[in-house]
C-alpha cells in the first residue's frame, strides 16, 4: 500500500498548490502582457486573410500539421480577450473550414486553422495585429469577424472544464481541488497522446480533434514515484483516486518503476503502459481498458462494418473511389514501436486502424464502390472510421476553376518571282535549226519538220538560249531584222510576280482546370494508299486501297493547371497545316508549322509560344558562257529566274482564370 499513501500525499499537496494558484489567477493580468482582441477572415485577390487583433507586445510562432491540414499559430505573452462561448460559424472560406482558439497556457494563446487541403501561407506581424495570408482561395466568400466591433472581452484565466476537451462526455467529475493549474505549457506529447489513444466513435473524435490541439489535457496533474510497484496496484490506485473505471485483461501484469513529475494523470497512465508493452483505450461510456496491442487490434477487427454513401457535385466517383480505398481500415497487429511511429503528431487514428498501415499484407476490411450514373460512392468500413473517410471524400469534391484560353496564330507567306531572258535565232530558209523560229517550205504551206543545215558555202545559222525560257512570262517581245541573206530574230521574255498569304487565326476556348481543350478548324483530306502486294491474279483478286484522313488547318490543344498563387501552367500544342497536291505518285504533301511547349504565366498575361522566320532564295541563271557573267550587260546573253520566299510564323496565347459570375471575356483587354 506504499504507492497509495505516496499518491494521496502528493495529490493533497497539489490541491493546496492549485488553490493558491487559482487565487492568484483571479488577479488582473500583468500590464506587460498583450491581449488578443479580435479575429476575422477577409477575402483578398486569390487569398484569404486571417487577421488577429492584438494589443501589447507579443511574440509569434507558427507551424503546420497534417491529416487534416492545419496551421497552428502560438501567440506568446498574450491572454485571450474574446468572450467565452464565441466560436467560428463553420462556413468554408477560402480553404479554411474551421477556426479554433484557446488560452493554451497562462501566457500563450493558440489559434488553429483547419484547411480543406494543403495551402501555402504567409504570416506577418503588423502594427494592427497579425495577418495570416492563405494562398489559393479561388472562390469568393463573405467576411467573418469575431470581437472586432465590440470592446475587448474581460480577460479571465482559462477554467478547467467539467468535461475534458477530448475525453468522453459522459464521465465522472474528477476530485475537486486536486488539479494543479499549469505553470507552463504541457509537453507536446501531453497534448496529443490522449487524442490518439481514445477509441471514441469517429464522429466525436473528429469533432474534438482541434480542441485537443489547442488545449492541453485538462485532467489533474500528479507528481509521483513508483519503485517496483505492481502494474495492477498502480491501475487500482489511479482508478480509486480519480473515481474512474479501469479494466485490465489477464495479460496485463508485471512491475513498474517510474517517476512522474507534474503531468496529467491520463497522459502518465498511457505513457507508463506503453513503455511496459500495453496500450490504453476508452469507450464512449468512459470505461478505460488496458490490454496488449495485439489483443486490442483483435478486438477492433471484430467490430461490425457499416456503409455510408457520399454523392459528389464536381468530382467523378470512378476517380475518387480508388483514392478512398487506399485509406480503408486494415487488420494488422501493431507493435508498441509501430504504434509510436505510425501515428503522426496530432493525428487521430480510428478504432479499427490504431496504426496507419501501408503493408500490403494487411487485409482491408471494408470496400469502396462507385456509381457513375448517380456519381456516388458507397464506403463500407468500421463505424469509427466512416466519418473520417467521408470527410476525406468530401474534401476531394471541390469546384474546379475554369480557364479561358485565347490564342492568336499569325502566318505571313511572301513569294516574289523575277525572270528575264533573251533568245536569239540566226538563219535562212535553207539553213536553220528550227528551235526558235520555224521555217516554211518553198510554197509556204507548212513548216519544215526537220532541221536543215547545208554543208559548204559561206552561210551560217545559230541559236542562243533556245531551250531555256521564262515560265509564264508576262512580257514577250520579238524583234526581227534582215542581215544580208540571214534573218536575225530576238525574243525577249520578262516576268515579275509577288504573292502574299496572310493567315490570322484567333481560336478561343474555355476549359476546366487540369482538363484538355481541343479546337480544330480546317479540312480533313482523304489519302488513298494502294497495297501493291495484293495484286491481281487469276483468282480475281485486285489491289486493295485504303483511305485515311489527314487533318489540316488550325489545331489548338491546351491543358491548363492553376497554381496556388493564381498562375497558370499550360501544356500547349498549336499547329497550322495545308495540303499541296503533287503530280507524281506521292499524291499530296502537307506543309505544317507547329509548336509544342509548356509555359508558366500569370493570369491575363500574353506569352509568345513560338516564332519562326524562314527565308528561301532560289536563283537560276542560264546563258552563253563568259558573256552571261559580264557585268551589267551579262543579262542580255542568258535567262535569269529569281524566286524568294519568306515565311513568318508567330503564335501568341493568353489565359484568363474565370471566377464565379464572370463571363469568359470580361475584364480582358
Amino acid at each position: 500500500m506504499k504507492p497509495f499513501r505516496l499518491l494521496t500525499a502528493t495529490l493533497v499537496a497539489l490541491g493546496s498548490i492549485g488553490d493558491s494558484a487559482a487565487g492568484a489567477a483571479a488577479h488582473p493580468r500583468l500590464p506587460e502582457q498583450g491581449t488578443v482582441t479580435s479575429l476575422s477572415v477577409v477575402p483578398t485577390s486569390g487569398r484569404a486573410d486571417v487577421v488577429i487583433g492584438v494589443e501589447g507586445n507579443v511574440t509569434l510562432k507558427h507551424f503546420t500539421l497534417k491529416k487534416p491540414d492545419r496551421i497552428v499559430v502560438d501567440i506568446s505573452g498574450a491572454t485571450l480577450g474574446l468572450a467565452t462561448g464565441e466560436s467560428y460559424d463553420g462556413v468554408a472560406r477560402g480553404g479554411i473550414t474551421k477556426i479554433a482558439f484557446s488560452q493554451f497556457s497562462k501566457s500563450v494563446v493558440r489559434i488553429v486553422l483547419t484547411l480543406d487541403a494543403e495551402h501555402s501561407y504567409d504570416v506577418s506581424h503588423e502594427a494592427a495585429g497579425i495577418r495570416i495570408s492563405i494562398n489559393g482561395a479561388g472562390e469568393k466568400f463573405d467576411s467573418w469577424q469575431l470581437g472586432a466591433d465590440a470592446s475587448p472581452a474581460k480577460v479571465t484565466p482559462p477554467q478547467t472544464p467539467t468535461t475534458a476537451a477530448v475525453a468522453v462526455s459522459a464521465m465522472d467529475s474528477p476530485p475537486k481541488p486536486v488539479a494543479k493549474p499549469a505553470a507552463k505549457p504541457a509537453a507536446t506529447t501531453s497534448v496529443k497522446e490522449p487524442a490518439r489513444t481514445r477509441s471514441f466513435p469517429a464522429e466525436q473524435v473528429m469533432k474534438h480533434a482541434d480542441d485537443a490541439l489547442i488545449q492541453p489535457s485538462q485532467q489533474p496533474r500528479i507528481t509521483i514515484t513508483w519503485d517496483n510497484a505492481s502494474i495492477t496496484d498502480v491501475l487500482a490506485s489511479l482508478a480509486s483516486t480519480f473515481h474512474r473505471t479501469i479494466l485490465w485483461s489477464k495479460n496485463v501484469g508485471g512491475n513498474v518503476s517510474a517517476t512522474i513529475i507534474d503531468q496529467p494523470w491520463d497522459v502518465a497512465l498511457k505513457s507508463i503502459m506503453n513503455v511496459n508493452g500495453f496500450d490504453v483505450t476508452e469507450d464512449i461510456n468512459g470505461i478505460i481498458y488496458v490490454d496488449t496491442f495485439e489483443h486490442i487490434a483483435e478486438r477492433q477487427s471484430t467490430v461490425p462494418l457499416s456503409t455510408r454513401t457520399v454523392r459528389f457535385n464536381y468530382a467523378k466517383a470512378a476517380v475518387v473511389a480508388p483514392m478512398i480505398a487506399q485509406r480503408l481500415s486494415r487488420n494488422c497487429t501493431p507493435t508498441p514501436a509501430a504504434a509510436a511511429a505510425g501515428a503522426a503528431p496530432g493525428a487521430v487514428v480510428p478504432v479499427a486502424s490504431p496504426v496507419v498501415a501501408s503493408n500490403a499484407a494487411c487485409p482491408v476490411r471494408g470496400a469502396v464502390t462507385g456509381d457513375s450514373i448517380t456519381n456516388m460512392v458507397s464506403i463500407t468500413d468500421v463505424p469509427s472510421a466512416l466519418a473520417e473517410l467521408e470527410q476525406y471524400a468530401r474534401g476531394l469534391d471541390l469546384r474546379q476553376a475554369q480557364v479561358n484560353i485565347k490564342a492568336k496564330i499569325i502566318l505571313v507567306d511572301r513569294t516574289q518571282l523575277e525572270g528575264l531572258g533573251l533568245r536569239y535565232d540566226l538563219g535562212t530558209q535553207k539553213q536553220f535549226f528550227q528551235d526558235v523560229v520555224p521555217r516554211f517550205d518553198s510554197t509556204g504551206a507548212a513548216p519544215k519538220q526537220f532541221s536543215q543545215i547545208l554543208l559548204g558555202g559561206n552561210t551560217v545559222s545559230a541559236i542562243a538560249n533556245a531551250a531555256q525560257r521564262v515560265p509564264a512570262a508576262a512580257l514577250q517581245l520579238v524583234y526581227s531584222t534582215a542581215l544580208g541573206n540571214f534573218d536575225f530574230t530576238t525574243f525577249l521574255e520578262a516576268m515579275q510576280q509577288v504573292s502574299l498569304i496572310d493567315v490570322q487565326a484567333e481560336p478561343s476556348a474555355s476549359v476546366l482546370n487540369n482538363r484538355t481543350a481541343n479546337l480544330t478548324a480546317g479540312t480533313q483530306v482523304p489519302v488513298r494508299v494502294i497495297d501493291a502486294s495484293a495484286g491481281g491474279n487469276a483468282a480475281g483478286n485486285f489491289p486493295r486501297a485504303t483511305v485515311s484522313y489527314q487533318q489540316t488547318g488550325v489545331i489548338l490543344t491546351v491543358t491548363p493547371q492553376i497554381t496556388n498563387n493564381r498562375q497558370i501552367q499550360m501544356k500547349v500544342h498549336v499547329e497550322n497545316s495545308d495540303v499541296q497536291f503533287e503530280a507524281n505518285d506521292v499524291g499530296a504533301v502537307f506543309p505544317k508549322q507547329s509548336v509544342d511547349n509548356e509555359v508558366l504565366i500569370g493570369d491575363g498575361e500574353t506569352a509568345v509560344m513560338g516564332g519562326l522566320t524562314q527565308t528561301t532564295l532560289r536563283l537560276t541563271k542560264t546563258g552563253i558562257p563568259f558573256l552571261v557573267d559580264l557585268p551589267i550587260i551579262g543579262r542580255l546573253f542568258g535567262v535569269t529566274n529569281r524566286q524568294e520566299t519568306k515565311r513568318d510564323l508567330l503564335i501568341l496565347i493568353t489565359p484568363h482564370i474565370i471566377d464565379d459570375g464572370q463571363a469568359p471575356d470580361s475584364g480582358r483587354p
